[in-house]
């Protein structure tokens, strides 16, 4: 039975083992690029909960998930004369594609085929920079070609956010099935790693420190969230 003097959210009856999780997020809903940093320092202090092989420059997978910074995502896509809708109007899809040129094609018309099957629209795709110098060689051997994928609903009309969150998840999960049992040799090289109009995840095979240089979006000032 709780303590009827409990002031605090925390009860021991919920403690279990993980491999190490954080939460940070501003009470008022203010957006921030210091609640990312936050979240940044709160991951690399769990670095003890993590593993790493023969290689201490290969960790057994790190990353972060944070709302979308729909500020930052208007900015990096206006050079490309590219305007986005409203922030509970488009989704984004977080893809990590194979190296492969050819399977790369495959999975790139397989996922677009989808996108047109479940009454979505695609407004674009874009490459998301990352560094990979410091990285070991088995996770370089593993890693993705990445990209974001722009989504909204076809269907102008029809403007509330959870229909699209439900046809987002929807597509993450048909997606990957389609293309894993589609495209030969891309069940660990095909994975959309989250798909959401309201959060958006960046990870990999990395140690918690190597998260941050890796993704260069994340050390930009206007790169802001409300969550992480």
């Amino acid at each position: 039975m709780k303590d009827s003097q409990q002031q605090t959210l925390y009860s021991p009856e919920f403690e279990h083992d993980a491999c190490g999780i954080g939460f940070v997020a501003n009470l008022k809903g203010k957006k921030s690029h210091q609640i990312v940093e936050d979240a940044i320092i709160m991951l690399q202090n769990m670095e003890h909960r993590g593993a790493c092989g023969c290689e201490p420059d290969t960790g057994d997978g790190a990353g972060i998930l944070v709302q979308k910074p729909h500020g930052f995502f208007q900015e990096e896509l206006k050079p490309q004369g590219i305007t986005l809708p409203e922030f509970d109007a488009y989704g984004i899809a977080m893809i990590f594609f194979p190296l492969d040129e050819n399977q790369r094609k495959e999975c790139l018309h397989l996922w677009e085929k989808t996108v047109e099957q479940l009454g979505l629209k695609l407004i674009c795709h874009r490459k998301v920079p990352t560094n990979n110098h410091g990285l070991g060689r088995s996770a370089k051997l593993v890693e993705h070609h990445i990209e974001q994928a722009f989504i909204k609903l076809k269907d102008g009309n029809n403007t509330d956010p959870m229909v699209l969150e439900r046809r987002l998840f929807i597509l993450k999960n048909l997606v990957s099935h389609t293309i894993h049992h589609q495209v030969e040799g891309t069940i660990d090289r095909f994975y959309v790693a989250s798909c959401s109009y309201n959060t958006i995840v960046y990870k990999g095979q990395l140690t918690t420190f190597q998260v941050r240089p890796y993704y260069t979006d994340l050390q930009k000032p206007n790169f802001e969230s409300g969550l992480a």
